[in-house]
């Protein structure tokens, strides 16, 4: 798996569908379901309505940038999306997947601007490997695999 990073804002609610979300704030969103559609690898059924802007950010944008570009296209509906936290979860939401454990900083203003919104400031990292190489298999245990049994000979 490769280095990646997504930081967006998610609004989920249980009363308010994705197009009641856009005409309040005024944005569109990048991604929404409504209840009951199918999400993820497994089709489980959503159990909130689901909205979701994306930061849009360069895959090879620093952090910092991921962060500043969701800003950027937030700040001007930042109050009117503080509005809807009584009928919704507001989060910014940040996923990392990184060969070593990163280093984040969140600056002053960018803390200011997720209170406005009344949001949760979600932080997801994921440490990822290269696997193994070459056609070389993954050992578990001892020389014949799990729990050190020897592997049968056919």
């Amino acid at each position: 798996m490769r280095e990646q990073t997504d930081v967006r804002l998610r609004i989920l609610s249980q009363t308010l569908t994705p197009q009641d979300i856009e005409a309040r704030i005024g944005l569109k969103p990048s991604e929404s379901w409504r209840i009951g559609d199918r999400l993820g690898a497994f089709g489980a059924a959503a159990r909130d309505h689901g909205f979701v802007i994306e930061s849009g950010a360069l895959a090879s944008a620093p952090f910092r940038e991921y962060v500043a570009a969701l800003i950027r296209k937030i700040a001007p509906a930042a109050q009117k999306i503080g509005a809807l936290g009584d009928q919704c979860v507001i989060e910014v939401v940040c996923t990392l997947h990184r060969k070593a454990a990163p280093l984040l900083t969140f600056e002053r203003d960018d803390i200011r601007w997720i209170g406005v919104m009344g949001a949760k400031l979600r932080v997801d990292t994921f440490v990822i490997s290269d696997g193994p190489r070459g056609g070389d298999r993954a050992s578990f245990g001892g020389p014949g695999g799990a729990g050190g049994e020897e592997t049968p000979k056919l």
